[in-house]
């Protein structure tokens, strides 16, 4: 007995070593902040992106990217977007869970949120909301501590695990230095668990995948530049590229977000999730589902704090053959004899086929011009 409780307490004195490792690592992730400077640039990462190399790519490799789970929205009839959304997350080492997409024929008037009562939203918008709250609500009751939520039809690089470990470096510095400007809470609210992720431990919200963005009154701006993965300019998906005109070529910003539109893929924490499920359900609902989310953001309700990247990380699949094949909220009839993703060089979807058969001789969607 005497050596068992030796034994017990030898453990639990290198489990408490161990765990105070990984506080003082994490805590000590981030550069120093100089208050004279909101911008950091190429030549001053280096040391920031050395502490943050040390903690994070380990948990970013693995099957859920640092999140605690993966969902993806998916209509249960379209067995085709699950068949190639699955098959591309395998390639690149991804673990999904699906959640069921919903009609919007199904959803009750009396369900609706305050503000659309009078369903003054298309069927399909109803729709997308109700999934998307639903993959929310998954995160409260499970007790997630972080997910990232995918709908069926987005795209990633290959090389995508690489840059999110460049880009929470960037997060993390943004969530650890203040601003004069900045609407960033103090401190956690009370009652809301304290969230351990690699990204950093005060989001609610990281909107990964979009069409559009702009950049907030909020100063603070992290840099990549000289991204292999970054289109030029004048290739960029983005509604206005000329947003980033004024940085070098092929440069990644990180930064607060400014007003976001589409929602092909986001982190929540469950802080963040528990502050969604009130603000955009239990409270109000004041548009659809892209829209609410980028107001909610922008104007900091329920102290909301969320990150933004620019060139985005996830982006819209086309897929080959008929042009209603893409969307199950869009119809379209033409067909369209290659699939399309725009903004992503090294596209998992359109490199499948090398994927699957071992090969490494990616196509470049979008090679620079000579």
């Amino acid at each position: 007995m005497a050596m068992e409780n030796a034994l017990f307490k030898a453990a639990t004195i290198t489990i408490i070593a161990v765990i105070s490792t990984y506080f003082l690592i994490l805590l000590n992730s981030s550069r120093p902040v100089d208050p004279s400077s909101s911008l950091l640039s190429a030549s001053s990462r280096e040391e920031d992106q050395t502490k943050i190399d040390n903690v994070i790519p380990d948990q970013i490799q693995n099957g859920t990217l640092g999140f605690e789970k993966i969902f993806v929205l998916n209509m249960p009839e379209r067995s085709d977007k699950r068949d190639s959304i699955s098959l591309a997350a395998a390639l690149t080492g991804m673990k999904l869970d699906f959640i069921d997409g919903i009609k919007g024929q199904t959803v009750l008037n009396k369900t609706l949120p305050f503000g659309r009562e009078n369903r003054d939203m298309a069927e399909t918008t109803i729709g997308s909301w109700r999934a998307h709250m639903n993959a929310i609500r998954t995160v409260v009751e499970q007790d997630i501590s972080s997910a990232l939520i995918l709908e069926d039809d987005s795209d990633w690089d290959i090389r995508l695990k690489s840059l999110l470990i460049d880009f929470s470096a960037g997060s993390n510095y943004l969530l650890n230095t203040s601003s004069s400007t900045s609407t960033l809470p103090s401190s956690s609210p009370p009652n809301n668990p304290t969230l351990l992720s690699p990204y950093g431990s005060n989001w609610d919200v990281l909107w990964l995948g979009h069409c559009h963005e702009i950049f907030p009154p909020d100063p603070r701006i992290y840099t990549l530049p000289a991204s292999p993965s970054v289109p030029q300019l004048s290739k960029l998906p983005m509604s206005n590229p000329e947003i980033l005109a004024t940085f070098p070529p092929h440069t990644r910003v990180v930064h607060m977000t400014g007003s976001p539109i589409c929602t092909f893929g986001y982190a929540i924490s469950q802080r963040g999730a528990r502050k969604l499920l009130y603000g955009l359900s239990v409270h109000e609902l004041r548009g659809i589902f892209d829209n609410a989310l980028s107001w909610w953001c922008s104007e900091h309700t329920d102290e909301s704090v969320c990150v933004s990247v620019q060139p985005p990380l996830f982006y819209h699949h086309r897929f080959r053959g008929a042009k209603g094949k893409s969307s199950d909220i869009n119809k379209g009839g033409e067909a369209r004899e290659k699939g399309e993703t725009a903004g992503i060089r090294w596209s998992t979807r359109l490199n499948l086929g090398k994927l699957v058969a071992g090969k490494t001789d990616f196509e470049d969607t979008y090679p620079d011009d000579a």
